[in-house]
């Protein structure tokens, strides 16, 4: 069953809280760690709850509340979210106390907000939904499970709007391991010039993003979620290239009738062979977009992805950021793909339209 999205929140490396503005002013990191724009959290959240927030839990609420707003509802029956890794730097401080003072006296408010589900629990008590509430911890697939899930909930009537996001932050611990494991690059490079640099690894990013999902759609609403499929460590390029024809034939579709693909890329020479090869083989004629180079790899950068997708598909426009193969000036775009993949092993189809 096909859902609508009707709002989103999306607060990343680059200034995506304010929906008035798609992509018009890139920012540029000389490093290769991305960490979020943060709006004034006071336009989305009470000031005596602000100080007890961590800064991903005010990152979270903010991007929820901008969602709802958006959408025009106040309480959704029903909130899901998911994560790849959790709340790292909380449950750093939570561990490094343990250990320093001996399991005596801890500070609560970090082993309190460092749990998977703090986010979704605490987006429930600020916007009084008594509903299905529940979080995903599954590291490449968190995002695209949480989604299935919405979408499974709107299918069997349990719910009429449904409040869907993800968040991943940018952890330093994280960030040496992957570097250690050949996942992020050795050189210092800019975000700007990522896929011009060819070499193995990407560069760290992170995100939250929110989006509210419903079986009817609206004056406002976005785009349409028609179906996601997911592949975890296909055996060759074949398997990949197969389950995709057979994800869109099933929808009823060919390869020459998406407009926009949005490439899920990351700038690793090694891991992002497979989606140049899709591009190449499926869809010599539509246009490619690439967005990673904008909020770096992350386990659950799907979540920007489609709010990219989703964007385009409103706004009917595509901006020359993340352009890598324009679109026909007179074409109109009715459905996007997202092809993304996480470390060369988790493979996610999203399709949209309008």
């Amino acid at each position: 069953m096909a859902c609508y999205i009707n709002g989103a929140g999306m607060i990343s490396p680059q200034r995506t809280y304010d929906n008035e503005a798609f992509l018009t002013d890139i920012a540029s990191y000389d490093r290769n760690v991305l960490t979020c724009l943060l709006p004034n959290f006071k336009d989305y959240i009470h000031p005596f709850q602000l100080r007890r927030l961590s800064r991903m839990l005010c990152m979270g609420l903010a991007a929820a509340t901008i969602c709802l707003r958006e959408a025009g509802i106040e309480t959704p029956d029903a909130v899901i979210a998911a994560t790849g890794y959790g709340f790292q730097e909380d449950m750093a401080k939570f561990l490094t106390e343990m250990l320093e003072q001996d399991e005596q006296q801890l500070t609560p408010s970090y082993f309190m907000q460092s749990t998977y589900n703090a986010l979704a629990g605490l987006i429930a008590l600020s916007v009084k939904c008594l509903g299905y509430n529940t979080t995903y911890a599954g590291k490449g697939f968190a995002f695209e499970t949480a989604l299935q899930d919405a979408m499974m909930l709107l299918r069997e009537q349990e719910a009429q709007h449904i409040l869907a996001g993800s968040f991943d932050e940018a952890s330093p611990v994280q960030f040496r391991e992957y570097a250690r494991l050949g996942y992020f690059k050795k050189e210092t490079i800019s975000n700007l010039q990522l896929f011009d640099c060819q070499t193995p690894g990407t560069i760290q990013g992170e995100g939250v993003a929110f989006f509210t999902l419903s079986a009817v759609s609206a004056p406002h609403t976005w785009c349409r979620l028609k179906g996601i499929r997911t592949i975890h460590k296909p055996v060759d390029y074949r398997e990949l290239s197969e389950a995709l024809t057979t994800f869109l034939a099933r929808h009823g579709l060919t390869p020459g009738a998406i407009d926009v693909v949005v490439n899920g890329a990351s700038g690793d020479v090694t891991r992002d062979r497979w989606n140049t090869a899709l591009l190449q083989d499926a869809f010599p004629n539509a246009a490619e977009v690439r967005f990673k180079h904008l909020c770096g790899e992350y386990a659950t950068a799907t979540s920007f992805a489609l709010w990219l997708g989703a964007m385009i598909l409103m706004r009917q426009a595509i901006p020359d950021a993340v352009q890598a193969r324009p679109v026909h000036p007179c074409r109109k775009v009715k459905t996007v793909l997202i092809c993304n993949h996480f470390l060369g092993k988790h493979y996610a189809f999203l399709l949209l339209d309008r």
